[in-house]
């Protein structure tokens, strides 16, 4: 009878996570995810200075979704970037985004693990009355690959730029980073110090345990 191979799982990081979300435009009051204009995901890691904020691109955390690494910056610059400020547009003049707010806070682990990269949070909700937030998850993430060529493109569609307009945003995306890592594939597992690095592209995909 054979052994079974015991599998050695590595932890990447660990700290505390915050999910947040951001009223829409002109909207104070928040009575259902309608009035949500983004979900922000905000790590600190237990070692390091800097913290991160990663904008998701739907207005949940369950089965599959994808973000981007916005802002890597200190504690001080990413509250600054989740405060409400107003902005100028040249059609409707002065508009005003409302300040994020906290939906739940925790803990978060990144591991390694037979391949691939784990994500996994667990979070206690600040506030259940607005607006419906996962408080766990467990998630496999992997990094896009940057390259148009890889996903049979000339240059790189707009994607972001349309879903994310420039009020919101911190960083030009996409941004052709970390391309040789890929060696032509569209995604890998995750890296830990990618999400250092403002522009970089992240798919998570609910990991379910084998029953």
């Amino acid at each position: 009878m054979g052994r079974a191979v015991e599998q050695r799982v590595e932890i990447l990081e660990q700290g505390n996570i915050s999910i947040l979300y951001r009223p829409r435009v002109e909207h104070e009051e928040v009575e259902s995810l309608a009035d949500v204009q983004r979900l922000l995901i905000v790590l600190a890691p237990s070692d390091g200075q800097q913290q991160r904020i990663i904008a998701a691109g739907r207005k949940h955390l369950r089965d599959r979704f994808w973000g981007f690494v916005d802002l890597v910056s200190d504690p001080l610059h990413v509250a600054a970037a989740l405060d409400a400020h107003t902005y100028l547009t040249k059609t409707r003049g002065a508009r005003y985004l409302p300040a994020a707010r906290v939906a739940a806070e925790g803990m978060y682990s990144l591991t390694s693990h037979e391949g691939h990269t784990h994500f996994a949070f667990n979070a206690a909700l600040r506030d259940e009355r607005d607006v419906d937030v996962e408080s766990s998850g467990d998630f496999i993430v992997m990094a896009a690959n940057p390259d148009p060529a890889a996903w049979g493109l000339a240059e790189v569609p707009p994607l972001q730029e349309e879903l994310f307009p420039e009020y919101e945003v911190h960083v030009e995306v996409p941004r052709p980073l970390f391309a040789d890592r890929f060696r032509g594939r569209r995604y890998i597992p995750l890296e830990r110090d990618m999400l250092d690095i403002p522009g970089v592209e992240l798919i998570f995909l609910g990991a379910h345990p084998e029953r």
